[in-house]
């Protein structure tokens, strides 16, 4: 089931990805708050998540599982 998983972004998935993010990747984590903190927009804060979250699912194996991202 988890090869099918939802496209959609949770909390939890925003929450991990911004630890996995502010551990490993500066970037990601500066980027996501650049486009978090330059727009009110619901829309451009979502886009944001779903951003981090894609980068963070990519960059870890584990992390479609449901469990804590490891290296």
């Amino acid at each position: 089931m988890d090869e099918t998983r939802s496209a959609r972004v949770t909390r939890a998935d925003v929450r991990e990805a911004l630890m996995w993010a502010l551990e490993r990747d500066r970037a990601a984590l500066l980027a996501h708050r650049a486009a978090v903190h330059s727009s009110k927009s619901e829309l451009t804060r979502r886009r944001a998540d779903k951003v981090l979250v894609e980068q963070w699912r990519a960059r870890t194996p584990d992390s479609s599982k449901g469990g804590s991202p490891r290296e």
